[in-house]
């Protein structure tokens, strides 16, 4: 099933619309969550060191495939909401063959450099080689979780976001029995086996329902296999993604480095608290993140039909709904701190410390969920209106921020300066964020005047 986000109540629309992205993004994350609990549990007192380790080096490579989501989103919606559907089949199939050569590609690199990436990281001798194997048998699935996040764009660009969630389950449910199965036997490796296995399956499952929906798109001309003017226009739309997620990812490796500093100097249960604090922490982020990522599509739907007017409705809505999924995920963190993080910790290896390093950082982080909220629907309606500019600038100035303050706040507050530091990176962020929004030339009031509520230009505009 296709939706037309541009006709409806907005805010129905867009909570019909989200509500499965919302739970896409639960099970998606429970990948890591599953592979980091289990692997902490019974994997041995490095295993979640190990894989903590490899965490900021998996992000780049996740910045990379929602880069190709965003992308291939961005540029099919626009074309599915002016109802150009030849150019979204040929945006998919140009997406589908350029990704898939990147992915390849980024396998061998990664493979080739693996081990002086980790030494260069200052990854605890005890846990390298654990790291090692845990990050090269990730590399060798890059393609399946490439392939899959373009999917599931495809299908958000269509208005379909139950589709790949019923995927998503499936592939999920798989991947946590895997680990349990796998985990004993082969300790860190059988993890990233399990992870690998379960997103082959979501990625070949995702695929075969994309051409499966394409068949079903009426056309009038027919579509290119590849077009270099759309891999163009879908690198312009997703190098901002990807550059933004992949400097995030960058900014937190430089701070792994000092996490690992912390580690050498203090005990291991630096490491694996934060490990187990940061995974909290971006499980929640990621979750509510998602009102935005939908938002983005309706947004670009609605400016591709000149809806502008529907487009601040959107916001205004998109911020009520993720405001209140945002609430539900600060007062677990707080409530809750000490058991969450418990989860990922077995009684050994510095046990306490990694116990009191995670509950401070999710604790400190987690009322600024609120803040974060707000900067991510304020770039995602920037993003739709085709403001690439604007919302790398506002990801830039919260990152810079982030990686400054945590050296320069930890040697006086010690490790929970960490926590700080991302306090205020997001909410300098924020700042910036709203004031690209209040920016975007379509939604001013006198642009707005030109057009009715159906995107029609007014005679008193011609």
């Amino acid at each position: 099933m296709t939706t037309d986000l541009t006709v409806g109540k907005p805010w129905k629309v867009l909570l019909l619309y989200i509500l499965p992205l919302f739970g896409s993004a639960v099970f998606q994350q429970l990948y890591t969550l599953a592979d980091t609990v289990i692997a902490g549990r019974f994997a041995g007192p490095t295993a979640l060191t190990a894989i903590g380790a490899s965490t900021a080096i998996v992000n780049i490579l996740m910045a990379v495939a929602l880069g190709a989501n965003a992308g291939c989103a961005v540029l099919a919606s626009r074309f599915f909401g002016a109802k150009e559907n030849a150019k979204v089949k040929s945006t998919v199939f140009t997406a589908l063959i350029s990704f898939s050569v990147l992915s390849a590609l980024l396998l061998i690199v990664g493979v080739s450099t693996c081990r002086l990436v980790l030494d260069a990281l200052k990854t605890p001798a005890e846990a390298m080689d654990e790291s090692v194997t845990y990050l090269n048998i990730y590399y060798f699935g890059l393609p399946f979780l490439i392939l899959y996040n373009l999917g599931t764009g495809i299908f958000s660009a269509l208005g379909d976001s139950k589709t790949p969630f019923f995927f998503l389950v499936f592939s999920s449910v798989s991947n946590i029995v895997l680990d349990l199965v796998m985990v004993r036997p082969w300790g860190v490796a059988g993890v990233a086996w399990a992870t690998f296995i379960a997103q082959g399956a979501a990625c070949i499952l995702t695929l075969i329902a994309v051409f499966l929906r394409l068949k079903k798109l009426e056309t009038q001309e027919r579509p290119t296999i590849f077009s270099s003017a759309l891999l163009k226009t879908l690198l312009l739309l997703a190098l901002p993604v990807a550059l933004q997620n992949s400097f995030v990812s960058v900014g937190n490796l430089i701070i792994q480095v000092r996490i690992n500093e912390l580690a050498n100097a203090l005990g291991i249960g630096i490491t694996n608290g934060f490990t187990a604090g940061f995974k909290l922490l971006v499980f929640c982020t990621t979750c509510f993140c998602t009102c935005a990522n939908g938002l983005t599509n309706f947004v670009s739907q609605c400016y591709g039909a000149r809806k502008f007017r529907r487009i601040k409705q959107g916001f205004r809505s998109a911020l009520v709904i993720s405001t209140v999924l945002t609430a539900v995920f600060v007062a677990a963190c707080l409530i809750f701190a000490q058991p969450l993080v418990g989860l990922f910790m077995a009684e050994e290896g510095g046990y306490a410390l990694a116990m009191q390093t995670g509950m401070q950082y999710i604790r400190i982080a987690a009322p600024f969920f609120f803040v974060v909220n707000v900067k991510v629907v304020a770039d995602g309606t920037v993003r739709g209106c085709n403001g690439n500019v604007g919302f790398m600038v506002s990801t830039f100035t919260d990152l810079i921020l982030r990686v400054a303050f945590v050296f320069i706040l930890t040697p006086f507050l010690g490790f929970a300066g960490v926590g700080w530091a991302w306090a205020i990176g997001w909410l300098l962020g924020t700042g910036v964020a709203l004031g690209f929004y209040f920016s975007v030339p379509c939604l001013k009031k006198k642009n707005l005047q030109k057009y009715d509520d159906d995107g029609n230009l007014l005679c008193a505009a011609e």
